[in-house]
């Protein structure tokens, strides 16, 4: 548990909730990125679409989650900052939960092939 200024309180052992990961990455509007806290890590992660929007402005490290069956991206401090400055910030949730919006929608167009190359190389690592 972490403490901070006395009364507000952070549970820092809190997972993230799958089934809203995935209903938020198959509503996805065509211009949402969401990130999610992984307090094990202590980064934040970003999946499927909003994986692929990432890297339209910074350049996190990625990788395929088999247990999500979607492309997964790992932000680290200045690719957050990135896309802080990039991109427009809807809410934030120290330690939780990010949702930013790109300027203009950009879709799904592209990422179908992107995500296909992400898990094959994914793929490629395993063997």
């Amino acid at each position: 548990m972490v403490l901070l200024h006395k009364s507000k309180r952070i549970n820092s052992n809190k997972t993230m909730d799958k089934d809203q990961i995935v209903l938020q990455e198959n509503g996805n509007d065509g211009q949402s990125v969401f990130l999610y806290y992984d307090a094990m890590a202590g980064v934040y992660l970003a999946f499927g679409l909003s994986a692929y929007y990432t890297t339209l402005v910074t350049d996190p490290y990625m990788s395929y989650s088999e247990d999500m069956q979607m492309p997964v991206a790992l932000l680290r401090r200045n690719n957050i900052n990135a896309l802080r400055q990039g991109l427009t910030k809807v809410e934030h949730l120290v330690k939780q939960y990010y949702q930013f919006k790109l300027r203009s929608i950009v879709g799904e167009a592209g990422y179908k092939k992107w995500a296909q190359n992400i898990h094959k190389k994914h793929i490629q690592v395993k063997s």
